[in-house]
């Protein structure tokens, strides 16, 4: 029962996401991100350190690149964690297309 409830928390363009083989391990998935330089906040689901419960607000550590994969953003950070960002939050906040990286 605990895991059908958890499955029917989670949104279904985030269960589409998490069925996806990225090539590398993914830390976690945000849900109606923002990006906020130098780092992205949203709702996160399916984190794999266990330090988030699903469906909680977070904000990563400082972003240093990201890679797109089949029409997602995969973020990485400085403390080398990766999040695929599965949606952007309204009102076009997804102005990681900005970001110059060294």
């Amino acid at each position: 029962m605990v895991e059908e409830q958890r499955a029917s928390s989670i949104p279904a363009v985030v269960a589409l996401a998490m069925e996806k083989d990225f090539g590398m391990p993914v830390t976690a998935f945000l849900f109606a991100a923002v990006d906020c330089p130098p780092v992205l906040v949203g709702t996160i689901y399916g984190d794999s350190t266990g330090r988030f419960r699903e469906g909680a607000s977070m904000r990563t550590s400082r972003i240093t690149n990201v890679l797109f994969v089949d029409g997602y953003s995969l973020f990485l950070t400085l403390a080398g964690s990766r999040y695929v960002v599965v949606s952007w939050a309204p009102g076009g906040h997804n102005i990681y297309m900005n970001r110059i990286y060294h």
